[in-house]
């Protein structure tokens, strides 16, 4: 039997959780990433759960995970008090952080609808082409009555 086999399921979760935190401080350290090391931790988290080999791991950190995301909003109190005491350095640079904000969020916005119209027509030419018809025009119309080309009667 495996050492982490007698570990509490909880206890085990933190470990996991942590050392993949550790993984991503190192990997920032070592690497010179200007991406937070939790935040690379975060994606290898992800990563482990999407491969099927890895997927157990991501389901043995489950039990200490579940509590803590029931408990989120106490993780946004630092957060807060960090924007209190720099209110003046935050009212001093207002126009800059308020188009960054609004330049990230209309970047977001035009990239995400962009993807759901390229996702939304590859689903239509899949759905074409599987069925057969390329446009629905071999099929008949598209009220699902006969017809020809231009919708004329056959």
């Amino acid at each position: 039997m495996s050492r982490a086999a007698l570990l509490p399921p909880v206890l085990l979760g933190l470990v996991i959780l942590l050392l993949v935190q550790m993984v991503g401080l190192a990997a920032e350290a070592l690497l010179g990433l200007p991406i937070p090391g939790v935040v690379i931790g975060l994606v290898l988290l992800v990563g482990l759960g999407l491969l099927r080999p890895t997927r157990a791991v991501v389901r043995a950190a489950e039990p200490a995970a579940t509590p803590l995301l029931a408990h989120l909003q106490l993780l946004f109190v630092p957060p807060g008090v960090g924007i209190v005491l720099e209110m003046q350095a935050l009212a001093q640079n207002a126009l800059p952080i308020a188009l960054a904000v609004g330049g990230s969020f209309v970047a977001t916005l035009l990239l995400s609808g962009a993807l759901l119209q390229a996702l939304l027509r590859r689903q239509d030419r899949r759905r074409g082409t599987a069925d057969g018809t390329a446009d629905g025009a071999a099929g008949g119309a598209a009220d699902g009555t006969a017809g020809g080309p231009e919708g004329e009667p056959a």
